[in-house]
């Protein structure tokens, strides 16, 4: 009977506690991720570069970008998503073309080193 009572207080006070703290240092990790300045050479070199930087960091930060691994056509519809779904200014024409060629290039689908590939499957 006395585990019982140990585990009733530990849920229904120590548990949340831990909790609380682990969502606190997550929240104060995000901060410090949103707070720290980024400049333009945390992106793969190459045309587009400064472009790419300029436009979307006015909204996000680059981790997004980095972390994101779409085709081209998907970065392309990601751009009228971004419009329609978060008011972000509609790119057009070449300036779009340049920011999406990049993003396509540095930023696109990963590929399997050829040791890692499924002989079978190719």
């Amino acid at each position: 009977m006395m585990w019982l009572r140990a585990a009733a207080l530990w849920l229904a006070f120590i548990a949340p506690a831990f909790a609380q703290a682990d969502a606190a240092r997550q929240a104060d990790q995000a901060r410090a991720i949103e707070q720290t300045a980024e400049e333009e050479t945390v992106l793969a070199e190459g045309e587009g570069r400064s472009e790419t930087f300029g436009y979307c960091t006015a909204c996000h930060n680059t981790a997004l970008i980095r972390r994101s691994r779409f085709t081209r056509p998907q970065w392309d519809g990601l751009m009228d998503w971004m419009t329609e779904r978060h008011g972000m200014n509609p790119l057009e024409g070449e300036f779009r073309d340049t920011i999406v060629d990049y993003l396509a290039r540095h930023y696109g689908p990963a590929q399997a080193p050829a040791r890692a590939r499924n002989p079978f499957l190719n």
